[in-house]
């Protein structure tokens, strides 16, 4: 069994499996806590990220700040979940905004799709073509 957290004296040690938070979302938690904490990451043999922790203020409490730690793993990747659900309606929102402050972008867009469209159709024929020789 591996244990997902470790102490010493002035350090906390907690194991991160990759399958469940992603890099990003690693340093994003990371960022957060440069001002409470030194933070080294490594990696070990399983391929699990090793957070070690060694906090800048002698007085703070190692468990508090490995789970604080935790639960800013799990605000990131609800964070990046979020974004990847919501990327089109974000795109859609932006691309109004911009469109009503410079009309002329709508025309310019329409028409670089369309070009997409026909490079799309295009290639797409070339490989039926191919298909068929």
């Amino acid at each position: 069994m591996h244990k997902i957290l470790q102490k010493g004296k002035d350090w906390v040690k907690l194991v991160i499996d990759l399958s469940i938070y992603s890099l990003p979302t690693i340093y994003s938690a990371g960022y957060v806590f440069l001002d409470r904490a030194y933070i080294y990451l490594d990696k070990d043999k399983k391929g699990k990220v090793i957070a070690w922790l060694f906090p800048k203020n002698k007085n703070e409490n190692l468990d508090s700040l490995a789970m604080d730690f935790s639960n800013e793993l799990v605000n990131y990747a609800h964070y990046f979940t979020s974004l990847k659900v919501n990327a089109g309606v974000i795109k859609t929102l932006i691309q109004r905004a911009l469109f009503s402050v410079a009309p002329s972008l709508v025309n310019e867009a329409a028409e670089k799709n369309i070009e997409s469209l026909i490079k799309e159709l295009e290639n797409e024929e070339k490989k039926q073509a191919k298909k068929v020789k």
